[in-house]
């Protein structure tokens, strides 16, 4: 693996875009691509759980002869303010009922897995071809709260590439770091 010599440092969230997923692997054009909302300011991360670990040990040693670790993906999280019906339908489940505008919502519907590009302000963009949503309501009903949608998304296996990728934005003479 070739070493780098500059430093990446990735930091800011420009938006999140999102299209039909793709369980091949090939992410979208952004072009393709539109925004999901407005994420609420400071909710977006990017976390990796450490590794399941099983250690294997000689009687009486306390160093393990072998250890083997099975890795995690790392998920994103993000919230999403100003939910409207449609949007609710769209990543929690549930319909639109099309006379009265209402979200109708009992708990057994699917949501569709969706191909999720989280563009950064500088260093490294992500892609999730297959992402796997897990949206909920939370918020406070008061004069100081806002109600806000609650995503995890947990990239899933595709057939060709990754599950998710880092893209270094490509340097551009405006300054402004965009592929």
């Amino acid at each position: 693996m070739p070493q780098s010599t500059s430093t990446t440092i990735t930091l800011g969230l420009c938006q999140i875009l999102v299209a039909a997923a793709s369980a091949a692997g090939t992410m979208p054009a952004k072009s393709a691509m539109t925004k999901i909302g407005k994420t609420y300011k400071d909710t977006a991360n990017i976390n990796q759980d450490a590794a399941d670990v099983t250690e294997h040990f000689e009687e009486g040693k306390a160093a393990p002869e072998v250890r083997k670790k099975q890795k995690k993906v790392p998920k994103v999280t993000f919230s999403l303010m100003n939910p409207d019906p449609t949007m609710l339908a769209a990543y929690i489940g549930g319909s639109v009922d099309s006379t009265t505008g209402e979200w109708k919502f009992d708990g057994d519907e699917t949501v569709d897995n969706k191909a999720i590009y989280i563009e950064t302000e500088q260093g490294l963009d992500f892609a999730i071809p297959n992402g796997d949503i897990e949206a909920v309501v939370n918020g406070a009903l008061s004069a100081s709260g806002i109600v806000l949608v609650d995503f995890t998304v947990t990239p899933c296996a595709v057939t060709t590439g990754k599950a998710i990728r880092a893209i270094p934005k490509v340097a551009s003479t405006s300054g402004t770091g965009t592929p």
